[in-house]
């Protein structure tokens, strides 16, 4: 096990922070808060830290401060989020001349890291939120809670945090790639309706980015960015469903539901059906069947 490493300045105008020690209910299933906070920086603050089971988010109110993280720098301004693992090794400090002011939370449990894993994959650490209040109103109701001693506080901290979570995944991290972001989009719902269209056929990942007109790299990471799934867990999903409204509405035998999915093999066909839904195509259509 790692041992938590943390090296700070005490360069802060002003500020007020919490602690939070959660229940062992909302750390078995809540996501959670561990501290929180408001600091207005002086010329001397910094973080260092490593190895704390932790994940931080930090909205820049004014000012500008900087981040390394994972062996890149980065510059926070006003509007703009940093949302790191403090797992791993990082570094953050306010710049001397145009003084850092941030709110922020340390936070943990459920899915967090599931959570954060997509948005660091997708966006990086530091997502423009410029023009979009939930974080900052999502932070302060936090701190309203807290501060006020709500009986509630963890179920009601635990849905604040999931929605601002899922309101940065929502968001366009970069507004000079809204263009891009759009033909993007506009190639992977056409190649969405090749497969749909086509799902029952021996479609290979070939054949999907040949109809993107891209190279099977960039094709693969452009529809998993956008759909969150690959190409081919997204075909395999579509043909499950398929598959799932021909067993609620006919006798066809599962062999024959098998081939008319696209699937070759009616082993292959019951061990994935059973691998994502969780009993076999039988049994599925018994439950279904009363």
């Amino acid at each position: 096990m790692k041992r938590v490493w943390v090296e700070f300045s005490g360069g802060i105008k002003n500020q007020f922070s919490y602690n939070y020690t959660p229940s062992f209910l909302a750390k078995s299933a809540f996501f959670y808060i561990q501290s929180m906070g408001h600091f207005y920086c002086d010329e001397n603050y910094f973080t260092r830290r490593k190895g704390y089971r932790s994940f931080l988010l930090i909205y820049t109110l004014n000012g500008k401060g900087y981040a390394i993280f994972r062996d890149k720098k980065y510059e926070l301004t006003k509007g703009q989020v940093l949302l790191m693992n403090c797992y791993d090794y990082q570094e953050y400090y306010t710049d001397k001349e145009n003084l850092w002011e941030i709110k922020w939370i340390h936070f943990n449990g459920a899915s967090s890291e599931e959570y954060y894993n997509i948005i660091y994959r997708n966006y990086g650490p530091v997502i423009d939120m410029r023009g979009n209040i939930s974080i900052l109103d999502g932070i302060n109701k936090i701190i309203h809670l807290l501060s006020t001693g709500d009986i509630q506080f963890e179920v009601k901290a635990s849905n604040i945090i999931v929605n601002m979570l899922t309101n940065i995944l929502l968001a366009i991290p970069n507004r000079h790639d809204i263009p891009k972001q759009k033909e993007n989009n506009i190639q992977i719902d056409r190649v969405i309706g090749f497969i749909e269209e086509n799902y029952n056929r021996n479609i290979s990942l070939e054949d999907m980015a040949a109809f993107a007109c891209s190279s099977k790299y960039h094709f693969s990471r452009n529809f998993k960015k956008i759909t969150g799934y690959s190409p081919y867990e997204y075909l395999i999903k579509y043909r499950i469903n398929k598959a799932k409204s021909i067993l609620e509405t006919t006798n066809d035998a599962i062999k024959e539901v098998s081939l008319n999915v696209g699937f070759e093999s009616t082993s292959s066909f019951i061990q994935t059906f059973k691998r994502l839904e969780g009993l076999t195509p039988l049994k599925y259509r018994n439950y279904w069947s009363g």
